[in-house]
């Protein structure tokens, strides 16, 4: 039903018409019946079913718990080593959350060294875990994870990334992954997609692929062409790849996103160290046009961008953007930033195996030490390691810093023939730079140091603000992963960022995350220990997942050199509700829809939510639109806007307290 046709409803026929529909979908609330409510525009019929949250769950008094993940069968072997202790390995593994076997319960997928663990929700009791091994090289290491419907089947598929050997997809089998549902992708000549974002580019109802690549990290500012990033666009099982026309950079993190909110998704890519970011504006057909300086919309982005969200933080149903960046360098809050002794990083893992194994890797740790700081005779600490196939690690890793330092390539045919991806790195570094285009380098959009930006859109201005300053959240030393959520249901969504670095991790220890908690759209107060969401180990990437169903959002994290973390939400208060898709039309889970619902005194209230597949570092979350309503017990209305464009509006009331299933059919 369109907006115009509601309204007709609205005015003519509004008491008898709510009547009926409060009286169905109390009995759709009860019952969990499926029933068709509306058409949308073109006549496909969009259906509704509903679940009651299980009761609420934690009994902490702070809101929320921390647990080592093993406590709730997030068994995960520290497969850290000597090797790792350089970027991109000691940045961590990727994490994503979805219904892999569609019982109503989010599972969990991590990448862990050269393996996959999928995590499988016990009814969110417990997770039982199994380890898939998709390369077969003890060598290599996985990178992103993402659950994503990418063959429209209705079964979420696991997409991952790897160091030299490519990327891949694992097709579900009626929820399960083995080796027959691999899908080796197309290969490029980058050594590492560090990013991918999924949406629908050019509505034509499946999902294409954003791929961001990386090349070497802190040593390489300016990337050769080869790792170029590039736009997959999905025709029916194969895809069609161009590159995006662009300055080249070390690519952390993309989003694909309707931030201008004309209804299509367009496209933000975020560079590490002196590479600008780049904004697209997209024209829905699968093209990108290049937002630049002089046309006033973007006015900064940040130098060392991680990662980058988006939501409506204000409340006032524009989206805004959030990028988070290396602020450590800031002097004064620099001085603020509690930390814990080195000693002590490894004291609250639970499994001893994991914890004996990262006090080793810690006191392997002092013998290393960064740019200008190494010399070749630290080498000698390579002998105190005791596990001969670390000390080979060592050595290598030692070698390679010193052809680095002393660019002394010839070097690099010393380390360890064992050791193939830190030779990799090692040539990787001598390969020749091509300075940027001057014309396109003096048109990029300003890049903002030591601090994150919080683009908030001025309607009167047509262009975004800077507000990360005044908003209270400029600054979270090592940033990593920052998502919007709101974490208490008081309908205003809070940001949580997950911190830390080696590269800082000398010996007054280790930093911290940070939770902001959102003051009424106003500015937001840091209540990282209030909340209880406090991690002194290195943390790069998290999932948002209400993983025992009771309405409130919960955390997994990962840790560098250690376990996974469960935070769970112990919320007592505000109502919520949570809208899913299941879209038979567009991409299956609706990756690009916006739900925008209205509620309270004469539907004054509104909050708008986006789902998305991309924009966080190494991070996705499951595909649902969670709200939360405060004091407000039911929504009076509900407008989707299509991942294939054209909005549907489906006039309530829906009860708090339940997970409404929207299907959208093809019949008519």
């Amino acid at each position: 039903m369109s907006a115009q046709s509601y309204n007709w409803w609205k005015r003519d026929r509004a008491p008898m018409f709510f009547t009926i529909a409060t009286a169905l979908l109390v009995f759709i609330a009860e019952s969990g019946a499926e029933t068709a409510l509306v058409l949308d525009a073109k006549g496909h019929p969009v259906s509704v079913s509903a679940k009651a949250f299980e009761p609420r769950s934690g009994t902490d008094d702070v809101p929320f718990t921390r647990y080592d993940g093993s406590l709730f069968g997030l068994h995960q072997a520290n497969s850290f080593s000597p090797r790792d202790f350089y970027p991109p390995f000691f940045n961590g593994g990727g994490i994503s959350s979805g219904d892999i076997d569609r019982d109503g319960w989010p599972d969990i997928v991590a990448a862990n060294g050269a393996v996959v663990v999928v995590y499988m929700n016990q009814q969110g009791q417990r997770f039982e875990a199994l380890e898939i091994d998709v390369t077969g090289l003890d060598d290599t290491a996985i990178f992103n994870v993402a659950l994503v419907d990418i063959d429209g089947d209705g079964w979420l598929d696991l997409f991952g990334t790897t160091y030299l050997e490519g990327n891949f997809f694992l097709l579900n089998q009626k929820g399960e992954f083995t080796s027959a549902g691999l899908w080796q992708l197309p290969r490029g000549s980058a050594v590492l997609s560090s990013t991918a974002s999924f949406g629908d580019v050019d509505q034509d109802g499946d999902l294409d692929i954003v791929v961001g690549n990386w090349f070497a990290g802190a040593s390489k500012k300016h990337p050769p062409p080869h790792s170029q990033n590039e736009l997959w666009i999905n025709e029916g099982g194969h895809f069609e790849i161009t590159p995006l026309s662009e300055m080249v950079g070390e690519t952390l993190s993309t989003l694909l996103s309707d931030w201008s909110g004309d209804g299509v998704l367009d496209l933000i890519v975020g560079n590490d160290f002196e590479d600008p970011d780049i904004y697209y504006r997209g024209d829905g057909n699968g093209g990108f046009e290049m937002i630049e300086r002089r046309d006033g919309i973007i006015p900064y982005s940040t130098q060392t961008t991680m990662s980058i969200d988006t939501g409506d933080y204000d409340n006032d149903l524009d989206l805004d953007i959030f990028i988070d960046q290396i602020t450590a360098r800031a002097t004064g809050p620099s001085a603020k930033v509690q930390m814990l002794a080195l000693e002590h990083y490894c004291d609250d893992i639970e499994v001893q195996a994991v914890r004996d194994r990262c006090r080793a890797n810690m006191a392997t740790r002092q013998g290393f030490f960064y740019g200008s700081n190494h010399q070749p005779t630290h080498i000698r600490n390579c002998a105190e390691v005791p596990d001969e196939s670390d000390q080979r690690s060592c050595i290598g890793m030692q070698v390679m810093m010193t052809a680095q330092r002393f660019r002394k390539p010839e070097l690099c045919d010393s380390i360890p023939e064992s050791e193939t991806r830190t030779y990799s790195m090692c040539r990787n570094f001598f390969e020749e730079v091509f300075p940027h285009d001057p014309e396109m380098l003096e048109q990029a959009i300003p890049q903002r140091m030591n601090q994150n930006v919080l683009l908030t859109w001025d309607s009167s201005k047509k262009s975004f603000t800077d507000m990360a300053e005044h908003a209270g959240v400029g600054f979270t030393g090592w940033s990593w992963n920052a998502r919007f959520a709101d974490v208490d249901n008081d309908e205003w969504q809070d940001i949580f960022v997950v911190a830390g670095s080696w590269f800082r991790a000398t010996t007054s220890g280790t930093t911290a995350n940070f939770f902001f908690h959102n003051e009424a759209g106003k500015y937001f107060s840091d209540q990282t220990d209030a909340f209880g969401l406090q991690n002194f180990m290195i943390v790069s990437a998290y999932t948002v997942v209400d993983f025992d169903r009771d309405g409130d959002l919960d955390f997994v994290t990962n840790s560098i050199n250690g376990p996974l973390w469960l935070l769970r939400n112990n919320s007592r208060t505000g109502h919520s509700i949570v809208f899913q898709l299941y879209d038979e039309v567009g991409n299956r889970d609706g990756i690009g829809t916006k739900f925008t619902i209205h509620y309270g005194p004469d539907a004054e209230r509104h909050q708008i939510r986006e789902l998305k597949a991309s924009g966080g570092y190494l991070s996705f979350d499951e595909p649902l639109a969670h709200f939360g309503l405060g004091e407000y017990e039911r929504v009076e209305r509900l407008e989707i806007s299509w991942s294939t464009g054209g909005t549907t509006v489906i006039p309530g009331p829906f009860a708090a307290g339940h997970i409404y299933s929207l299907r959208r059919s093809i019949k008519n």
